[in-house]
């Protein structure tokens, strides 16, 4: 670069979308050293080692996507590629949302967070099962499927990048064991300082579609969600 270029790269024309400094318009964005530099109504090409039109497209800080599944060939059916959904999407941050455990994290730091382009971390999961395809068998689900104390280990001794717990309060799953499950997985939240994110939902069926069984689950869930 030469001493005249003050930027690497000068990004023409593109409509900038930045909710923190209140920006949503045409504007040009000059980048050096990979930080923004200058953002303004029009910056002098020549000002830059490079320039990119980018005029007709969105100009966005970089994306995080909270409710990922990315531990591509583990999660099943719907893990993804980290990368795909990722700075392929516009992306620079994604969360896995319960796919590693205990057991599994190692796997999950090695093949998915140290390879991926893409910021990667995890709310880990507090089932020995992780996001395997655990939602057609509920029975790892229950809480024999749930390891405090190894669950806490794990999740302490990897902070750089899990960064929660994930639990679920599935209908089917109050039908089952009520909310012990839900009770060892506040208890991991809180022995390893982390949040709690709690998925609501219907993963798996009633173990009795009776009326009165169905009638008095879907109102245990109305309360815990209020």
């Amino acid at each position: 670069m030469s001493e005249r270029t003050g930027y690497d790269v000068l990004l023409r024309g593109g409509r900038v979308i930045c909710p923190a400094s209140g920006i949503d318009g045409i504007r040009d964005v000059a980048v050096r050293s990979g930080r923004i530099a200058a953002i303004g109504p029009s910056i002098l090409p020549s000002s830059a080692a490079e320039t990119v039109d980018v005029s007709g497209k969105l100009v966005l800080p970089g994306l995080i996507d909270t409710h990922a599944h990315v531990y591509q060939y583990v999660t099943g059916r719907f893990g993804l590629n980290a990368d795909l959904v990722g700075v392929r999407s516009g992306v620079t941050t994604v969360v896995d949302q319960g796919g590693p455990s205990c057991m599994t994290l190692p796997g999950f730091r090695h093949f998915v967070a140290e390879t991926a382009e893409t910021r990667t971390y995890a709310f880990l999961s507090a089932y020995l099962v992780g996001g395997l395809e655990g939602h057609f068998y509920p029975n790892l689900y229950s809480p024999a499927g749930v390891d405090i104390d190894a669950t806490v280990a794990s999740a302490n001794a990897n902070k750089d990048i899990v960064r929660g717990i994930k639990g679920h309060a599935e209908i089917g799953g109050f039908a089952r064991w009520g909310i012990r499950v839900m009770e060892m997985a506040a208890e991991i939240g809180r022995r390893t300082d982390l949040p709690l994110y709690v998925h609501f939902g219907t993963l798996w069926g009633l173990p009795d579609s009776g009326p009165t069984a169905r009638t008095r689950i879907r109102f245990s869930n109305a309360s815990f969600r209020s």
